[in-house]
């Protein structure tokens, strides 16, 4: 086994650019919305180059200074061209931002405008992670053939689900990303949103203050999309009355997406199932995409590197026609208990086999766990008070480490059921 399959990383040689390093920048070009709001891009043109095909980003984080490699500059040494838009209402675009109510309606008009333009040679592909992803999944379906391929980290087509997860609220992740898009905007926002975001929606969630009043205490004033959220609440497969999630969850249309897509996420990530998903129903569409998840959380930077190399390879293959760099298998994983990547033609991994287990019942050092069952037994009691729940802020958090998530010590009694040694050691997915 080589050593880089046991990195928590994948190997990031990226090829040399063959001299191709000189760019030009087009700053603040204006796109038009039906509407009448002008948004706001940078186009990155590699030097030397005859009509070199466009990498399409949208983005509400900034498109300069170091935003501006997180929104793929890398890609333009090897011959392609950056077109990076600025959402509705950041960073000099007009208009309100509205967190993920614009970017389907902005994203078409901003590629039917990008059709148009005398730079533009027929064939274009999206980028992004987390947010970047989610506006380029709200497009996929409508963009049309000229959208020839996807790279797409740690996101989903739907942030529905993420913002409930299992059904309660996740107050965490949503808290800390409203306060952090509302701040950005200010003077030096985008250097001090990010270090003192989760600090202050930390603090705001342990004064024992209403929900409703969590966003004033966090932020200084109230912010639409956290009220939005709350006036909102969904759970899978229940519609909201006023349709507030029908015109923002695109997890519908994904096997409708032609343009073939490379996912990649994190283990630890908060939209991990939700990217499986999405996977899934490409494959049941009858394509073929790629999958890579790593041992990250959302905000983990050993994913980076890695999303721009495979992406690189993606838009070789399925842009400029060199498939040289991709993988003989769809599938890489990173088993965190053998601490190697594993390759796989499909997720799950053939071969894997679906159990359902059943708690069987017994005195508390008895109390069993197997595939055998349900058993006839009288019900097994625990004590639960519901003023004292177990301590939960709401589910994996978008912006801290596993080994940071904020839980705190329940004093209760455990309850625990157990199964037996299995016969051979599993590997568990």
């Amino acid at each position: 086994m080589a050593l880089w399959d046991r990195l928590p990383a994948p190997p990031i040689r990226l090829p040399n650019p063959r001299g191709l390093s000189r760019y030009t920048v087009e700053r603040d070009l204006p796109a038009t919305m039906p509407d009448g709001v002008t948004l706001l891009a940078d186009r990155y043109v590699p030097a030397g180059v005859e009509r070199p095909p466009t990498i399409l980003v949208r983005t509400p984080y900034g498109r300069r200074g170091p935003a501006a490699l997180a929104n793929g500059l890398l890609f333009v040494p090897f011959g392609f061209q950056l077109v990076v838009q600025s959402a509705r209402g950041t960073s000099g675009s007009g208009g309100e931002f509205d967190p993920l109510g614009s970017e389907r309606d902005d994203g078409l008009a901003t590629v039917a405008w990008m059709k148009r333009q005398p730079w533009f040679h027929g064939t274009f592909a999206t980028f992004g992670p987390s947010y970047l992803g989610y506006s380029a999944w709200a497009i996929a379906a409508e963009a049309g053939p000229e959208l020839k391929a996807m790279s797409l980290q740690i996101t989903a087509s739907s942030f529905r689900d993420a913002a409930y997860v299992g059904g309660s609220f996740a107050l965490e992740s949503a808290l800390t990303w409203t306060d952090l898009t509302h701040r950005q905007q200010r003077p030096l926002g985008m250097i001090t949103a990010p270090l003192t975001a989760r600090r202050r929606a930390l603090r705001a969630a342990r004064s024992g203050r209403p929900l409703a009043e969590l966003d004033v205490l966090a932020g200084g004033e109230p912010m639409r999309f956290y009220q939005d959220l709350l006036a909102n609440h969904a759970c899978t497969g229940h519609a909201v009355p006023n349709g507030y999630w029908d015109r923002r969850d695109f997890s519908g249309t994904v096997g409708q997406v032609a343009a073939p897509v490379n996912l990649l996420g994190g283990w630890y990530d908060v939209f991990l199932p939700w990217e499986i998903r999405d996977y899934l129903a490409l494959r049941a569409a009858g394509h073929v995409p790629y999958l890579t998840i790593g041992p990250w959380w959302h905000t983990d930077a050993r994913h980076g590197l890695p999303g721009i190399r495979e992406s690189l390879a993606w838009f070789r293959a399925h842009l400029q026609g060199d498939p040289s760099g991709l993988r003989r298998d769809p599938v890489r994983v990173y088993v965190t208990g053998a601490g190697e990547w594993r390759h796989y033609r499909d997720w799950p991994p053939p071969g894997t086999r679906q159990a359902r287990w059943h708690l069987h019942a017994g005195p508390s050092s008895q109390r069993g766990l197997g595939e055998d069952g349900p058993q006839e037994h009288p019900p097994s009691t625990y004590t639960f008070d519901p003023a004292h729940p177990t301590p939960a802020l709401g589910g994996p958090p978008c912006s801290a480490a596993p080994d940071r998530w904020t839980t705190a010590r329940w004093s209760g009694a455990p309850t625990s059921w157990r199964s037996p040694p299995p016969p051979s050691p599993p590997t568990w997915t």
